[in-house]
Parts: structure tokens; C-alpha cells; sequence
């Protein structure tokens, strides 16, 4: 039991159970997110809605056994399949409210902290800055004022090819 708890663990702190949604019906959305460009997410059909896909990545806020540190990010990082380019996009990068879903019954609110168009042709791979993203502050109560930070995609064609996104953190 104890191997077993740790094993879980440990790949929580890798990659927390955070939400990811493909509204284009694709296959493959939980390959951007496992460190490995050679696994691949393919849009095949375009989506009925404004965008294609969300991934709720980390919270803005990590734990010290006190109080709620703020993290710092420096970039998101996206990569395209292998031998491919990465295709025009919009991404809205969203603050997803952390709200206790234990105490409440509802969706968390999205605040949009800015909108990035991309629209170079050629580029393997790309590095968004995150410097418009508000300095967050020390938090004491969970889960006031603390995020999951959630790029969210909308490739302009109806296909392209997407091998991975990773936020880059200042430690």
C-alpha cells in the first residue's frame, strides 16, 4: 500500500488531475503534456465552439506548509510534431478560478489574462512570454486569489499538429 500511495504521489506532483477538453473530437490531447515530442495531438475536424482545446496545466500558487507561495512562469513553450511546423493559432490564456469543489457545486469562472496570435510560418517550436500574467501575491486561505493557469487553443485551419506545451517556471 505504501509503494503504491508513493508511486501515486509522486506522479501527482508531476502532473496533477487537472482538466483537459478536446471539442474537436480528437485523439491524443493528453500526449501534449507528457514530456515526450514524439507522441503527437492531431486536429482533425474543426470546433463548434471558439476554441479547440484547454489544459489546465498548474496552479499559480504552490504549498510550503505555511502559506500559499505564488510561483513564477517565465514562458509557454509549443512544440509541433515531429518534421512538421507549428500552424497558425490564437491561445487565450486563461486564470481558472481554484474553487473547492468540495464546498461548491459549479463550474470555476475563467478570467482571461491575454490573447496571443500566432501567425509565423517555418517555426518547429515557439516560447510565449508570460509577462503579462498579474504578480501574484502570498495567500493564506485556499482557494483565495490562487489559479490553474489554462492556455487555451484555437488552431485556424481545420487540421494541424501539436507535440507538446509546457509552462517554463522560474525556480
Amino acid at each position: 500500500m505504501y509503494s503504491g500511495t508513493n508511486q501515486k504521489i509522486e506522479r501527482y506532483k508531476e502532473n496533477p488531475p487537472f482538466r483537459i477538453e478536446d471539442v474537436t473530437a480528437s485523439t491524443g490531447l493528453s500526449f501534449l503534456l507528457d514530456k515526450n515530442p514524439s507522441t503527437v495531438w492531431r486536429k482533425i475536424r474543426n470546433s463548434p465552439v471558439d476554441f479547440d482545446f484547454f489544459l489546465e496545466m498548474q496552479l499559480s500558487h504552490a504549498w510550503d506548509g505555511k502559506v500559499f507561495q505564488p510561483r513564477k512562469f517565465e514562458s509557454l513553450s509549443v512544440e509541433a510534431c515531429p518534421n512538421d511546423t507549428i500552424p497558425p493559432f490564437t491561445l487565450r490564456f486563461l486564470l481558472r478560478e481554484s474553487i473547492n469543489v468540495d464546498k461548491e457545486l459549479r463550474m470555476p469562472k475563467d478570467m482571461v489574462s491575454f490573447v496571443h496570435s500566432f501567425q509565423e510560418k517555418g517555426k518547429h517550436q515557439i516560447s510565449i512570454p508570460l509577462d503579462k500574467l498579474p504578480k501574484f501575491q502570498i495567500e493564506t486561505e485556499y482557494p483565495k486569489n490562487i489559479y490553474i493557469l489554462t492556455p487555451e487553443f484555437k488552431l485556424n485551419g481545420e487540421t494541424g499538429c501539436l507535440a507538446e506545451v509546457k509552462l517554463k517556471e522560474v525556480l
